[in-house]
């Protein structure tokens, strides 16, 4: 039988959705890594510098230079997620078990690296450490200015961002134990055709059923009397 979310909704349409989204958001931020590597190795930062001071310039051309490495890391896990976001929209559309299970699988992988990531977000934006960079033999240093209601809203949005996303990777879960128990059906048919087995899902995204073939009014009861 087909597993729902939000009470009515198919995992299957779930999946589609954000592996779509996924797909979008991930591809875009390759992009944006992909690019902001060209202005580094050509050294044209000076288009996106436009509004900054000076000294902001000369962080990010510094940090830029030394951290170059982590860009090329960033845009490469970036293209990567989106393709495997990809083959998961994919596999949603086609019911590719294999597609949905590397899907699966690399939503887990994201679920933990975030969790990580907002830990450390937490951690930077109650610490009172600054994080300093060195320019020239001049260290340049940035301070958290965070008062504590602003601190209370990003613990609780980062919370709320975590509590998502663990529904959202439960709800990809539950769409490939579906599809494995559709296989094992169709293996243990084939095997018995006596036996009963498991249902297997056969509708579409949304699971939209047409009409009850006798609910209308040319076949209700009384019509013809």
């Amino acid at each position: 039988m087909s597993r729902h979310f939000c009470c009515c909704i198919p995992v299957r349409a779930g999946v589609f959705i954000f592996s779509l989204l996924s797909f979008i958001g991930y591809a875009f931020s390759a992009f944006v890594g992909w690019a902001f590597l060209h202005l580094i190795v050509t050294d044209q930062l000076n288009k996106i510098e436009d509004n900054m001071s000076s000294e902001d310039k000369e962080i990010l051309e510094a940090n830029a230079k030394k951290y170059e490495w982590a860009v090329i890391l960033a845009s490469v896990i970036f293209t990567f997620v989106a393709l495997v976001s990809f083959f998961g929209f994919v596999g949603s559309i086609v019911r590719n078990r294999r597609m949905v299970k590397a899907y699966s699988v690399l939503t887990i992988i994201s679920f933990f690296l975030g969790s990580a990531a907002t830990g450390f977000i937490l951690f930077a934006a109650f610490s009172s450490k600054s994080y300093c960079t060195k320019i020239d033999n001049h260290e340049l240093c940035t301070n958290n200015h965070l008062s504590t209601a602003q601190k209370v809203g990003l613990t609780i949005g980062l919370v709320v961002e975590w509590l998502i996303n663990l529904y959202i990777v439960t709800i990809i879960r539950r769409y490939y134990q579906q599809l494995e128990d559709e296989r094992e059906y169709r293996h243990d048919f084939r095997l018995n055709p006596t036996n009963g087995g498991h249902y297997e899902a056969k509708e579409g995204l949304l699971a939209t059923q047409g009409a009850y073939p006798y609910s209308d009014a040319q076949h209700s009861f009384g019509n013809r009397a």
